[in-house]
């Protein structure tokens, strides 16, 4: 079985709108038979415009696999060269991947594995490929996707990782706060650059996450056994609001907004702190200063 997420209707509607979208996940098995189901479902709708979700515009997908494990900083930068190799273009950079009520051991980086996938592998790639998103402008987009949950957050500048708090709601909600800060500090440097960076929230969505429950995610598992799937989000529902901030033109030359329901939203004065904000920059280039050329280190003040 294919599980169906944000992820993958994001993937399928941009690619049926025609961009050539690379699909860069773990798992290269997972990774064709999804390709595979796009595809699929992709002729059944060029057949019956009934069933179509976005205007599609091509008769062929381009879509393809390239290998990305975030909870490695390695294979991080291992997709990086290997992406730069092929000299491609980048117009939207979509940073989906994420983990919820992960595992409480370290990574092989030794880093708390909400802080390391959920935020600071997605800094590590956004910062070698900004030469290349620069180049593909004016106009290019990074979207990160969030959580309202980021409003459970805690900021404690002597443990960045939670590693002191055993609640694993509070360390995915605060990696997501921290996505949202970093929105912030690199829309700041990119000024009059030509890229945008967006976070949006995709609302409680129905996929893998409710459908395996568990101790660690009651309140999502009690909310699809008693009230239904109906009542949540379906996968493409919950795409929507990446695939606005990535591709709708209302938001050309624009920047730092932060999307719920498709719709741009405030966030707290927590996530708006530049003091914070300027702390936690320099915490992550800390972490990832091994991995950081000065080639790469010049792109932002």
């Amino acid at each position: 079985m294919v599980l169906v997420g944000t992820g993958y209707e994001t993937t399928k509607a941009l690619a049926q709108v025609g961009a050539k979208v690379i699909l860069a996940c773990r798992s290269e098995c997972k990774a064709n038979q999804a390709i595979y189901r796009m595809k699929r479902e992709h002729e059944e709708e060029k057949s019956d415009p009934t069933k179509q979700k976005v205007q599609i515009k091509v008769d062929d997908l381009h879509v393809e696999f390239m290998t990305l494990d975030l909870a490695s900083l390695e294979s991080t930068v291992t997709f990086i060269e290997a992406y730069k190799s092929r000299g491609l273009p980048l117009h939207v950079l979509v940073c989906n991947a994420g983990i919820f009520c992960g595992p409480k051991a370290l990574t092989s980086d030794g880093y708390e594995p909400h802080f390391q996938i959920n935020y600071l592998s997605h800094f590590l790639l956004i910062l070698h490929l900004l030469p290349v998103l620069k180049r593909s402008g004016p106009g290019s987009r990074v979207v990160s996707v969030a959580s309202g949950m980021y409003r459970l957050a805690s900021w404690n500048v002597d443990d960045m990782q939670c590693l002191e708090n055993p609640d694993l709601k509070n360390r995915y909600a605060t990696s997501k706060y921290y996505q949202i800060m970093h929105m912030f500090s690199l829309a700041q440097r990119l000024e009059e650059k030509g890229v945008g960076v967006f976070s949006v929230h995709p609302g409680v969505v129905d996929t893998e996450i409710c459908m395996r429950g568990g101790p660690e995610v009651p309140v999502l598992t009690k909310i699809r056994r008693t009230l239904g799937a109906k009542m949540l989000r379906s996968p493409f529902e919950g795409a929507l609001s990446s695939l606005h901030a990535a591709a709708s033109p209302v938001y050309d030359g624009k920047t730092a907004i932060y999307f719920e329901s498709s719709t741009p939203r405030d966030v707290t004065a927590m996530v708006r702190d530049k003091e914070k904000q300027e702390i936690l920059w320099k915490y992550s280039l800390e972490c990832l200063k091994e991995y950081i050329t000065e080639d790469i280190s010049t792109e932002l003040p």
